[in-house]
């Protein structure tokens, strides 16, 4: 008998993948750069583009140290 995976766990397998905040950050970014924004736009697509850059810098540190430790045993 198989299960079948609910909704919101594949919404969340979604958000939490790297593919997320690459196109999260991408969008950010865009906006930051978008000359037709409002300041206020441009600002916080900036802040939130520069957040999902560091998200994904660490998250990709983290991983690297736990495929080392893994190695190491």
């Amino acid at each position: 008998m198989t299960r079948k995976r609910s909704v919101v766990t594949r919404k969340r397998s979604v958000v939490d993948s790297p593919v997320y905040l690459v196109l999260m950050g991408i969008y950010g970014l865009w906006t930051a750069a978008s000359s037709g924004s409002p300041v206020y736009l441009r600002v916080l697509g900036g802040v939130f583009g520069t957040f999902c850059v560091v998200a994904l810098a660490v998250d990709f540190i983290k991983e690297r140290r736990r495929k080392r430790a893994a190695a190491d045993l």
